[in-house]
């Protein structure tokens, strides 16, 4: 086996234990959604824009696991940074609310 098989496999398995985590995330987010609260916003789009980068990658090795699997993770990274961005913008302007008579 060459490097590139090895890598693809590791890579695939990899994939499916992602994919469980985001599972197991999912069932906590939706029994409390204030667990979102806690994300931070640049670490939720950082966190986005990298598993993006993973998905081009394993479309450009081919590994059609790791592509199909990684799309579910990246929606919710996606959704995870708009809410924590939204619940932002939301305490500033209560912050404002509060200020202004």
């Amino acid at each position: 086996m060459d490097s590139i098989a090895i890598a693809n496999v590791a890579l695939s398995i990899a994939s499916v234990i992602n994919f469980t985590a985001l599972l197991l995330m999912l069932r906590a987010v939706i029994k409390n959604r204030k667990v979102l609260r806690g994300y931070s916003i640049l670490g939720s789009f950082l966190t986005f824009v990298s598993i993006v980068g993973f998905e081009i990658a394993y479309y450009l090795l081919g590994n059609y696991i790791g592509f199909a699997l990684g799309w579910a993770t990246v929606a919710f990274w996606f959704i995870a940074f708009l809410y924590s961005l939204r619940q932002r913008l939301k305490g500033t302007e209560e912050q404002k609310e509060m200020v202004e008579p």
